[in-house]
């Protein structure tokens, strides 16, 4: 499978970091909907909501020096990121 794969080649620490990423890259694909159905507000926050979640798991287990496979210091980086990109796209489509 492609997700056992890309951790062999060391593009992700273990298999829930592909999963994520997989996760990450299925919502933007849900913004991109939005792009079509603009006045359907309710898409976009969707991800803002899972991706605000993580982070905040992610801050979570890195304050409390919790040991997980799942959430790493890397998360709250990659979450932050991708809040502020989708938050850019809410702001950006409602603009126009």
């Amino acid at each position: 499978m492609i997700f056992e794969w890309a951790v062999r080649k060391k593009l992700f620490r273990n298999i829930n970091h592909v999963l994520w990423f997989m996760m990450s890259v299925y919502i933007l694909a849900l913004v991109i909907t939005y792009y079509f159905y603009p006045n359907s507000k309710i898409i976009i926050f969707l991800p803002i909501a899972i991706h605000l979640t993580a982070f905040l798991q992610a801050i979570y287990t890195y304050v409390k020096k919790i040991s997980s496979e799942t959430i790493s210091k890397d998360c709250i980086w990659w979450n932050l990121f991708m809040l502020l990109v989708y938050v850019a796209i809410f702001f950006i489509l409602n603009l126009s």
